[in-house]
């Protein structure tokens, strides 16, 4: 940027005011330019990394250091951070003041467009022509307004003081692309604004609005501090809702916490539907869902699809994801070491917890899963080039707490699998939470059940506590005895196989961390779906914004500004002068070909010499 000198009345130079330097750094593009970049960089943080999600989700992949480093920074939440929001309200400041400094020159630009120049400002053009002619003055200034209008210019023509003047122009609302993408920043960075929700932003700074931590805190214990104001602007939260659930309030993720959205509707899911791949990944998931108003009408009803939201009264109702809503669950609870012990029974929802009669010992029912597709090579060991993949069926998941406050968690699957002729059910445990689970192949009886093994393993464990040896045949004498009164009709055969495979269960099960074995008896399943509330009243502005945007490009780039200026004057010689002036802010060397086809078909037509600059 050229440093502006002013010249004051007594003829002295000085150098402008801080407040005028000020003004100009602020209209500056070099600002615009680093904000436009410093915005770039958020952006590309804010799509990389996923927002707003739990701090715990965050420390887990980052570690505890990075954690807080990048906690610090804001990255968890970036569009809605001081600096970020700070770094946007800085550039609709600096490109109003770009506008507001440049419109008044600009306007008289497209307005006016004077045709007599000086002869200085001709010569100083990027392509100045000089041409002496033994052509009258008059005759040269109709050939050369013949050629301009050939050209698609409309020139202009006028005398005086004895002299021709010729201007033309193309490209009159150029600038119009100008104020078109400078006023597309503001209205885009504005709306912007406006979804970040900054007075509910501002209210968190203060301390007037406190996230909630307590994520097991029912709703109406919620404090009034974590709710935001019902009449919001804009907000993005999201709700789960099993089937049948109705909900009139979203939770928005703030830092270790959340914020509580009341609706100005209630979200009733009817029902949830799951479609599958033949590799057991989801192909689609649709929630049947009604929107009831304040009187119990109904406003809306529909469907909400991935990518396929549904809108009312500004709001969006996105499906984000699904997961079980409560499933009934019934279990038989199989005592390990007690022989002759019939098995328990349990009865719960999926996020229930149960006691385990008067042991001490509680379950807490943790997840439900319909299908479970997984490799055929990890079930038999072999490739099945036919069907690479199977479907176990049913499991759930529930955690057993010790009465010495211990825990270890446990998959269970509810069908068999079949390997080698023999049926096996799966049981998977782990004492940690991210540790890889330990599978057990439990060998399935000939009535189906795992009875047959519990007794054997009870049976051999009070045999084995008595002194005996495990010799092969004390093991076999022992299953002998059990499979008399639980499998009376069990070949030679398959029992050999049924001890193999139980000593092999049993190696195992070694540091099995419960007392006992859960089974699935039957369940009825229950989904529910994860919906994401948006109200971004700024959005459509946004679009608009960007229709703007694009259109303000296409006429910088496609229609720039062609301006040339001409004077025509008799030579005391003979003949005429010609001086010829042009330029253009686009397409430069496209335009150096059309002058030069200007000044040939000047000399050609005129028998005349000529002085050519191009700068």
């Amino acid at each position: 940027m050229e440093r502006e000198v002013h010249v004051g009345i007594s003829g002295e130079m000085r150098s402008p005011s801080r407040r005028r330097l000020l003004w100009q750094y602020l209209a500056s593009m070099r600002l615009a330019v680093s904000l436009l970049v410093l915005l770039a960089i958020a952006s590309v943080i804010g799509t990389v990394l996923r927002q707003q999600e739990s701090y715990s989700s965050y420390a887990f992949r980052f570690g505890a250091f990075w954690f807080q480093v990048y906690r610090d920074l804001g990255v968890y939440n970036v569009y809605r951070t001081v600096w970020y929001m700070g770094i946007v309200g800085f550039l609709v400041f600096s490109t109003a003041t770009c506008i507001t400094r440049n419109t008044p020159r600009m306007l008289r630009e497209i307005l006016e467009f004077p045709v007599r120049q000086r002869e200085s400002a001709i010569r100083a053009q990027e392509h100045f022509l000089e041409l002496h002619s033994e052509l009258p003055a008059p005759v040269l200034q109709d050939r050369l307004l013949f050629l301009l209008r050939n050209s698609g210019y409309r020139p202009r023509s006028e005398s005086h003081d004895g002299r021709g003047h010729v201007a033309a122009r193309k490209g009159k609302f150029n600038r119009v692309g100008y104020f078109l993408t400078h006023l597309a920043i503001i209205t885009i960075c504005g709306a912007a604004l406006y979804n970040a929700d900054v007075p509910v932003r501002w209210s968190e700074w203060m301390g007037t609005l406190v996230p909630e931590t307590n994520f097991n805190m029912p709703l109406t214990s919620i404090p009034h501090s974590a709710w935001m104001p019902l009449h919001n602007p804009a907000y993005r939260g999201s709700v789960t809702l099993p089937e049948g659930d109705t909900a009139d309030v979203v939770f928005e993720s703030a830092g270790d916490g959340y914020l509580v959205q009341k609706l100005p509707f209630q979200i009733h899911l009817k029902s949830f539907h799951i479609k599958y791949y033949s590799t057991g990944m989801p192909r689609d998931f649709v929630s049947d869902v009604v929107l009831y108003g304040p009187k119990g009408q109904i406003l809306k009803s529909g469907v909400v699809r991935v990518n396929h939201p549904m809108s009312y009264d500004g709001t969006e109702i996105y499906q984000s994801s699904f997961s079980d809503g409560g499933s009934l669950l019934r279990m038989r609870s199989f005592l390990l070491g007690l022989p002759a012990m019939a098995a328990g029974k349990l009865v719960g929802r999926v996020g229930q917890t149960l006691k385990a009669g008067s042991s001490g010992y509680s379950i807490s029912l943790k997840n439900f899963k319909m299908t479970n597709v997984v490799p055929w090579s990890s079930v038999d060991g072999h490739a099945h080039p036919g069907s690479p993949v199977i479907n176990l069926g049913p499991s759930f998941i529930y955690v057993v707490h010790t009465p010495q406050g211990e825990a270890g968690e446990f998959k269970t699957y509810m069908l068999p699998i079949h390997r080698d002729g023999q049926s096996f059910f799966v049981q998977g445990f782990r004492e940690t939470r991210g540790a890889q689970y330990t599978y057990v192949a439990i060998p399935a009886g000939p009535h189906g059940g795992i009875s047959l093994f519990v007794d054997y393993l009870a049976a051999l464990q009070q045999t084995l506590s008595g002194g005996a040896s495990p010799t092969p045949a004390v093991l076999t004498q022992v299953f002998q005895q059990v499979a008399q009164v639980d499998a009376p009709t069990m070949s030679p055969e398959k029992q050999a196989l049924f001890i193999r495979d139980s000593m092999l269960a049993m190696t195992q099960m070694h540091d099995y961390p419960a007392p006992f074995i859960l089974r699935l008896s039957s369940f009825h399943h229950r989904w529910a779906a994860s919906l994401q509330v948006t109200k971004w009243p700024g959005t459509i502005v946004i679009y608009w914004g960007c229709v703007a945007l694009v259109l303000g490009i296409f006429i910088l780039f496609y229609l720039p500004q062609k301006k040339v200026w001409a004077e025509l004057r008799a030579d005391p010689e003979g003949g005429s002068r010609l001086l010829l002036g042009a330029g253009a802010d686009r397409n430069r060397l496209e335009f150096a070909r059309e002058f030069a086809g200007w000044r040939e078909a000047l000399e050609s037509s005129s028998g005349s010499t000529s002085t050519s600059v191009t700068r």
